[in-house]
């Protein structure tokens, strides 16, 4: 029988064409080779010298072609070394027992800020949320309710002002900010529906973003941009022990 799998739009991912579940494994070893040192003497530039004055007569001793005498000198050899080593990898073979409905529990991805506008998973999110997403804490300084209604306006970084702030740069500044803490907590929501554990990076950045809301003025302070930064990096798929961008 054939199986055959249709894409659907309101999935979140859909695994495809050899899922990357990367690891890290290590091993030690001991690395060895051969070392050969072979001589090397070479004669720099050959000059004479007179000794004393002309003799009439021949040497004294026998007469040969060519004068031979050893020269012996102690050396210290430094030989840089490199040592490392390669490794490969091959498949042994696959250990399965029967299958399960529905998508794969456990694994997800994230998405970044444009991937939600406009998108149905998005109301479907919210929706499930209880029909909003606070960003901030319980309304305090500049905090905003997401809904269903303005959930696009905020992913088009064009939040209202209040609670943006009315000053440049500080307007985009925020806005900037809750765009990407808007698709952080989508991102959450939709890997908690795949059962996924969320890393703590996530969390913290979350956490740290909803304070600074929550405890700037209605003029706003610096620092959006470094909370912005963290979590376009959650959302992007690079912060460390967090899921990959999906496909």
């Amino acid at each position: 029988m054939t199986m055959s799998v249709k894409t659907n739009t309101n999935n979140i991912s859909i695994l495809q064409q050899e899922p990357s579940c990367q690891t890290m494994v290590h091993k030690n070893v001991c690395v060895q080779g051969t070392v050969t040192i072979t001589p090397s003497v070479t004669t720099g530039e050959v000059t004479s010298f007179c000794i004393g004055n002309p003799l009439i007569g021949s040497c004294v001793g026998e007469m040969r072609e060519n004068y031979e005498f050893t020269v012996s000198q102690k050396v210290c050899v430094q030989i840089p070394l490199t040592f490392s080593a390669t490794a490969s990898a091959v498949e042994d073979g696959i250990v399965g027992n029967g299958a399960d409905l529905g998508q794969c529990t456990g694994t997800g991805c994230t998405q970044v800020v444009s991937f939600y506008r406009d998108n149905p998973i998005t109301i479907g999110l919210i929706e499930n949320a209880g029909g909003s997403i606070v960003l901030g804490i319980n309304g305090n300084g500049l905090s905003l309710a997401v809904t269903t209604d303005n959930v696009n306006d905020v992913l088009n970084f064009n939040a209202p002002s209040p609670p943006t702030p009315a000053s440049f740069p500080l307007d985009q500044q925020y806005r900037f900010l809750y765009a990407q803490l808007l698709a952080a907590n989508l991102n959450v929501l939709a890997l908690e529906d795949l059962g996924v554990e969320i890393c703590t990076y996530a969390i913290e950045a979350i956490a740290a973003a909803n304070d600074f809301l929550a405890t700037s003025p209605p003029e706003g302070k610096a620092g959006a941009l470094e909370h912005r930064d963290d979590l376009a990096r959650f959302n992007s798929g690079n912060a460390p022990g967090c899921p990959f961008l999906c496909d």
